[in-house]
């Protein structure tokens, strides 16, 4: 089996949203990575969401239909419910 190629789909504040993100993703059925220069939990630097290059096309669909607010991305990232819209 060929390694995946993976292509960006966007980049997020921090690492938690970015990890919860791609935690829904994965529920979505979309294989997703996170790449980040943070040193420590919970600082603040940008975090790329990268997904398999095949699945890409269906991931920014997917993200163009439902846009997280950061209030959304920060209860999520604290594992609490998300907030409706």
């Amino acid at each position: 089996m060929a390694a995946a190629e993976w292509s960006l789909l966007t980049t997020l504040p921090d690492l938690p949203s970015a990890q919860s993100l791609a935690s829904i993703l994965a529920t979505e059925g979309i294989t997703a990575r996170v790449s980040s220069e943070a040193g420590v939990l919970g600082q603040a630097a940008p975090s790329r969401i990268y997904v398999d290059a095949a699945q890409l096309h269906r991931a920014r669909r997917w993200l163009s239909e439902r846009q997280f607010t950061e209030e959304e991305l920060a209860a999520l990232s604290a594992a609490a419910p998300p907030i409706e819209p």
